[in-house]
């Protein structure tokens, strides 16, 4: 692998009942990894709207795919993870960034803020049809006030359920809410072929390593 390293994102299906017993496990496991050789850091994000598809994801980034795995052998996290229950349904893959905006001359404020996660299900060989659609979206939408920073994840593996997953930062829910709302971006969002399905949704972090 190269210096950038390689990008762990599972997406969480669960209850909103559920949420916070998966955070207390996640963060267990990941406290038991996380002096691996190979480990960089981790985030699980929690929803802010109860009723999204999505309740958690969680992003983390390695030095290789090769350094996690000798990590789960750990012994402990082996027996964590064990103890998983069937309420919940994961997805996850390695990926890589495919694309990136960050903020230029907009006056960002400080604080956590609010990110934005939107996975696409879509044909692994149909990524480079949808590419310039999303570019144009997040193009546009990186002038905005409020916007951080974008990137959009590609999965190593055509397998993967979600084959593209992008993450972007937001001063607030109001600001990514203002921009969105904009009929210039929306006239780009009603633009996107049918054959990339979005599941959009907004998350603040819950924990992190």
């Amino acid at each position: 692998m190269t210096d950038d390293g390689i990008t762990l994102i599972d997406v969480w299906e669960l209850p909103e009942d559920r949420i916070d017993e998966s955070v207390a496990r996640w963060r267990e496991r990941v406290a038991l990894i996380r002096t691996a050789p190979g480990f960089r850091d981790a985030r699980m994000h929690r929803r802010l709207a109860p009723k999204a598809r999505l309740g958690l994801v969680n992003v983390a980034h390695w030095d290789s795919i090769e350094a996690r795995d000798e990590a789960l052998a750990n012994p402990g996290f082996t027996a964590s993870a064990a103890t998983a229950t069937n309420y919940a349904t994961v997805q996850g893959g390695w990926y890589q960034v495919e694309a990136e905006f960050h903020t230029a001359g907009n006056d960002s404020e400080e604080g956590p803020g609010i990110t934005f996660v939107d996975a696409f299900e879509l044909p692994a060989d149909r990524i480079e049809e949808f590419l310039p659609h999303w570019l144009g979206r997040a193009e546009l939408i990186s002038k905005a006030p409020g916007f951080r920073d974008n990137r959009l994840h590609r999965a190593v593996d055509a397998d993967t359920r979600f084959q593209l997953v992008d993450i972007a930062h937001w001063d607030s829910a109001e600001a990514w809410r203002a921009a969105t709302g904009d009929p210039s971006f929306q006239q780009r969002l009603s633009d996107s072929p049918e054959f990339a399905i979005a599941n959009p949704a907004l998350f603040r972090v819950a924990a992190e390593f």
